[in-house]
């Protein structure tokens, strides 16, 4: 039986690819390539939800397998091995997560020829812009992240306002509110500021 999340993921990108096909010809101009921008984004979040879920399945088949060979023993704090775990292996896969790798995943791929046949752009220049656009947006507010903060568990970022206000809110862990993340758990201790973002978001400020 298919996972409820890698589900939510494919449904979500056959979405974006019909709306692809039945839009993409009565858009010009401007609008189109906003239009475009916007549907770029929503790809590259799902492949980097596919990504992390796919991180996530493999470390928790292990750790049910230690389980397995350990009798059920509960000697052993299996949420914290997972956040590192799953922290290790975001670190030692961060080269998946790059444009460079995105651009040749089976779904980036078949995105752009459904672009091309419907004869709209794929400038590569465009994806990179999208992609940062979209990164700087905070996820349970929906607005531009002011002060980033990223999540040293999960790697996503949020704004720090906003972030710490939901920490203050829970009175102990917080799941994290991007769609498909299997991080269920962490705290304000949990957060840093991304000062790369940060330099990012003031220059575009500055534009």
């Amino acid at each position: 039986m298919e996972d409820r999340q890698l589900k939510y993921i494919k449904t979500g990108l056959e979405f974006v690819f019909t709306s692809i096909k039945a839009v993409l010809d009565h858009l010009e101009g401007d609008e189109k390539a906003k239009y475009l921008e916007d549907q770029k984004g929503l790809v590259v979040q799902y492949i980097k939800m596919e990504l992390e879920y796919n991180i996530g399945r493999d470390i928790l088949k292990k750790l049910q397998d230690h389980l397995d060979v350990k009798e059920g023993t509960l000697d052993t704090d299996m949420e914290k091995q997972f956040k590192d775990q799953f922290k290790e292996a975001l670190e030692t896969n961060a080269k998946d997560f790059d444009m460079s790798s995105i651009r040749k995943h089976q779904s980036y791929l078949e995105m752009e020829q459904i672009i091309k046949k419907a004869g709209g752009s794929d400038d590569d220049d465009d994806d990179i812009v999208c992609t940062e656009t979209n990164e700087y947006i905070d996820p349970w507010s929906k607005k531009n992240i002011e002060i980033p903060v990223k999540n040293k568990i999960c790697g996503h970022v949020y704004d720090k306002a906003t972030a710490l206000k939901m920490c203050a809110r829970a009175k102990g862990k917080v799941k994290c509110p991007v769609v498909g993340c299997v991080n269920n758990g962490f705290k304000s201790a949990d957060l840093e500021e991304d000062q790369q973002i940060k330099r990012i978001i003031q220059s575009q400020a500055n534009l």
